[in-house]
């Protein structure tokens, strides 16, 4: 029996991270895979029964992992992000919820038959969407600003407000059984969450400020903050945790006492194998039996919820907002519902199936059929959307330069002549006037400043270069914006040759080499004093990579190769060197000879 659990708990863990990492390959939302794989362990198959598995304790754990995806989502709530359009944002999350809210309650009881209390407890269910699928979805679909910031804090403020509305509904339903005033309820839950949720962030910085815990347990100290002030208002009101961890996110999210960058990055570590395990222990559940039984009332239900409750909830929500039609049309097609809705369809299935409603497993299974449907559609048609209705950004291409000196600059004005987004970040002053003189786009900060990430638009950046003189600042910048742009898009110079130890030796703690492994600060910087400079090659059949650096006697160091229509950059690196074609444009650092 015991051989028989940890072969389960095994199998739950690896497949639930090799489908996020096939989704990360077939460009998918994970959340799709997640789901499919939960279906065939569980009703498909027959492997898995996560009841008999985990027995009572998989409703606590079901909770206290939501409150972990919670807190780390609330930790990105910057208000700077959303100031112009809080007021659309709280429609959204009130009168869109509402919205939402009793339209699907009024097509589930018409359309379905539902019972009027299951119809209107499963439109609380379906109010919330959830940051754990709109982050994959806005990060394939780059929206233009503010449309991601919204959707991120519809996602996160909905989930917890979601949750609570769900509970009242519940605990009006067993009105009768439980003796319950949900208008007290609500006023409890209120108080407890952004009571506790507000103290505990408090106390959190007070300690933090004076040092009292040592840095190697910070994160393991905020987990603990987080775990306490979640069970113990769930257990004085059922879900205000969720409320509670939520509070204490967005205030330690816009406080400026202490630096939070390490949590939230450990939280996102640990919220991703969460969010598989979970997602494939919920979808498990499902009863085979209740999958037959969708019929072309259910599919119907589907489109309504897509096609006009959430239009509806957004146009109604938008009204003197300022936002145009188009923006309107791109929130209406994005809503997908996540990991709240799945949990807490099934956790109130069991209590209903126990107080005699025959109705409890319709509601899981409407609800996860909504997740699929939802997630799936959304998943193929934002970044489509966004193209066409001309709401998403441009592709990525673009080039941030630590560094705005000479050279440094002439590599960026080379890109930027060709319609390239490019942008310059120095704490030389004089090196910034010359970039503003040149017309270039800069920024004068420190790189690590929380400034550049708050105030500099990266819309059409999608590489760093580092080319300081200070090898520390470049692999530094490279593991700073590794989480912005990827580890694959973010280079840095060759450190000195001088330099030796872990700096020069550890692959995690610097970016890809640029150009080639002798090539470094001194060694460009001798060549720009000789004489060499940026030039720009266009390539033919006649003219070829080879003929070129024949002409410079092979005094030519190729540096980046623009594709045929200028949109693409590729860049030559210590292991990756692109082959030209003809009507490419090469960028090479080169002498000013003649050929």
């Amino acid at each position: 029996m015991t051989q028989n659990i940890l072969l389960a708990l095994a199998a739950i863990i690896a497949i639930g991270i090799l489908s996020q990492w096939l989704a990360w390959i077939l460009r998918l939302p994970s959340i799709i895979l997640l789901l499919l794989a939960g279906l065939t362990l569980g009703p498909f198959t027959g492997f898995l029964n996560p009841d008999l598995l985990l027995g009572n304790f998989l409703t606590p754990l079901v909770s206290a992992s939501i409150a972990v995806i919670l807190f780390e989502g609330s930790l990105n709530l910057r208000f700077e992000e959303i100031r112009n359009k809080a007021t659309f944002v709280i429609n959204l999350v009130s009168i869109g919820a509402l919205v939402t809210w009793f339209g699907i309650a009024l097509l589930a009881r018409l359309l379905l038959g539902l019972s009027w209390p299951v119809a209107i407890l499963l439109g609380a269910i379906l109010i919330v969407s959830g940051p754990t699928v709109i982050a994959p979805l806005l990060n394939h679909s780059r929206p233009r600003r503010p449309l991601g910031a919204i959707l991120k804090w519809e996602s996160i403020l909905i989930d917890p407000l979601g949750a609570i509305c769900a509970v009242l509904v519940f605990e009006t339903i067993t009105h009768e059984r439980s003796g319950i005033w949900p208008a007290l309820a609500l006023l409890k839950t209120l108080f407890l969450g952004f009571g506790v949720g507000y103290s505990l962030a408090k106390i959190l910085i007070w300690v933090m400020r004076r040092y009292f815990v040592p840095e190697y347990l910070e994160v393991p100290f905020f987990l603990m903050f987080v775990m306490i002030g979640f069970a113990t208002t769930s257990y004085l009101q059922p879900e205000t945790g969720l409320l509670t961890v939520t509070v204490m996110g967005a205030y330690l999210a816009n406080q400026n006492v202490i630096s939070i960058k390490h949590v939230a990055a450990f939280k996102e570590n640990l919220a991703t194998p969460l969010l598989a395990n979970l997602f494939i222990l919920l979808a498990a559940r499902l009863d085979p039996s209740s999958l037959q039984e969708i019929s072309l009332k259910e599919i119907l239900f589907l489109g309504a919820i897509i096609f006009l409750i959430r239009p509806l909830a957004v146009f109604t929500s938008s009204i003197g907002s300022g936002l145009r039609l188009r923006e309107k049309l791109f929130l209406s097609g994005i809503a997908p519902r996540g990991i709240v809705a799945a949990a807490m369809a099934s956790l109130f299935a069991l209590h209903l199936r126990s107080l005699g409603f025959p109705e409890a497993e319709k509601l899981v299974t409407l609800t996860f059929l909504v997740i699929l449907a939802t997630v799936f559609l959304n998943g193929l048609w934002a970044r489509p959307l966004a193209c066409f209705l001309k709401v998403c950004q441009r592709d990525p291409n673009g080039v941030l330069f630590v560094g705005a000196h000479d050279w440094a600059r002439e590599m960026a004005r080379a890109l930027h002549e060709e319609g390239l987004e490019v942008l310059l970040v120095d704490t030389n002053w004089f090196h910034i006037k010359a970039a503003e003189q040149d017309g270039l786009p800069h920024f004068y900060a420190s790189i690590f400043s929380d400034c550049v990430l708050e105030e500099v638009e990266f819309e059409g950046l999608g590489k760093l270069l580092a080319l300081t003189a200070n090898d520390e600042v470049n692999s530094l910048a490279v593991v700073h914006f590794a989480e912005i742009f990827g580890r694959k898009e973010v280079y840095q110079l060759a450190p000195s040759r001088e330099v030796t130890g872990c700096l020069r030796s550890a692959p995690h703690a610097k970016g890809r080499i640029l150009f080639a492994e002798e090539v470094d600060f001194q060694y460009l910087e001798s060549l720009y004093r000789r004489g060499y400079g940026v030039r720009k090659l266009r390539l033919s059949k006649y003219f070829t990579f080879e003929k070129a650096f024949r002409c410079f006697n092979g005094m030519m160091l190729p540096l980046f190769l623009l594709s045929e229509d200028r949109k693409k950059v590729q860049i030559y690196t210590a292991d990756y060197r692109p082959r030209p074609r003809p009507h490419q444009l090469l960028i090479v650092f080169a002498p000013p000879q003649k050929y």
